[in-house]
């Protein structure tokens, strides 16, 4: 299929477990003229950002806006500023979790933890793998902590988002701090 629709480039999605996969393992599987070059969507973003192929208005996100690192993403592939520029450039109140990048907490969600379950499994996502990442959004946001200013999560990873999803609404972090994710 590759050949058939002269594939010239893969651009992985935002998925860690698929980045990890396509990165690292399809050497060893896409060989010869399958053998393709591939691309994380963040250093593509990235690219397409300060092209200057599209217009941009970071005054249209100004509000507070921290990154939580995936996993897979930064501590296994190394891919840690791009999502940054992005972000500091779109986003005038962007602020760092403390630590970050290779050195951030694990949000609960890797492996696929966070969608599997889901009838029983909720109390330890977010009791147990969940809370210092909570801790650690909530210190984020410190200066701002109620939920009259809202505040933004990205979580570049499928897997982390189900996470926060399950991790802000057990806490109630919408209604208690403004917090949303995406």
């Amino acid at each position: 299929i590759i050949q058939k629709l002269k594939v010239k480039k893969i651009v992985m999605g935002e998925c860690g477990h698929q980045h990890k996969a396509f990165m690292t393992v399809s050497d060893r599987l896409l060989i010869g003229d399958l053998n393709i070059p591939r691309e994380s969507v963040m250093t593509f973003l990235e690219n397409l950002v300060f092209s200057g192929k599209i217009e941009f208005d970071p005054s249209k996100n100004d509000f507070p806006v921290t990154l939580h690192d995936p996993c897979n993403i930064v501590r296994n592939l190394g891919i840690v500023e791009p999502q940054r520029r992005i972000l500091r450039y779109l986003c005038p109140q962007f602020r760092e979790m403390t630590p970050h990048g290779v050195d951030n907490y694990c949000c609960g969600g890797g492996g696929g933890l966070s969608v599997m379950f889901q009838t029983n499994f909720t109390d330890w996502k977010v009791n147990v793998a969940g809370r210092i990442k909570f801790k650690q959004v909530l210190e984020a946001f410190s200066d701002q902590p109620g939920p009259e200013v809202k505040k933004y999560v990205c979580a570049p990873c499928l897997n982390c988002k189900m996470q926060f999803r399950d991790m802000l609404a057990y806490y109630g972090a919408r209604e208690k701090s403004g917090i949303i994710y995406g």
